[in-house]
């Protein structure tokens, strides 16, 4: 019994000091990570498979070959070149593999060139996605 204490102890301890230690780092801008201000931009969305936005502003987006989207925002949404997280959604079989092919950003805006590629077979395959960009 008292070993089952001591271990419940321990695990409490161990809890407790985990969160107090994220909290510390992911709000203490001299670990390199810093959260999200009034002054961040994000930009984000949703893509159906066919290339129409579920989700979002902001941005436009068209779908010239099977697998491929184009993303783009125009120039004054962003100061400097945002951060890209793209991720696959809506799948039911094994899930395709989400490449930003490239990235164009300039004066003109930013460019995403999103390719989505079947996990099983290799090739490019319509599937919808979701991504982010944000500039900090």
């Amino acid at each position: 019994m008292m070993n089952r204490l001591m271990m419940l102890a321990a695990c409490a301890v161990l809890a407790t000091t985990g969160i107090a230690s994220a909290t510390t780092h992911y709000s203490n801008p001299s670990y390199g990570v810093v959260q999200p201000d009034k002054a961040s931009k994000v930009v984000a969305g949703i893509i159906n498979q066919s290339g129409g936005i579920v989700y979002g502003s902001g941005f436009k987006v068209s779908h010239p070959e099977t697998g491929e989207y184009v993303i783009t925002m125009t120039s004054g949404v962003f100061k400097a070149c945002p951060v890209v997280n793209i991720t696959p959604a809506g799948t039911n079989t094994s899930p395709p593999l989400a490449n930003l092919y490239s990235y164009g950003c300039g004066s003109s805006g930013v460019s995403l060139t999103v390719l989505m590629i079947g996990s099983t077979t290799g090739t490019l395959e319509d599937n919808s996605f979701q991504f982010t960009a944000m500039q900090p």
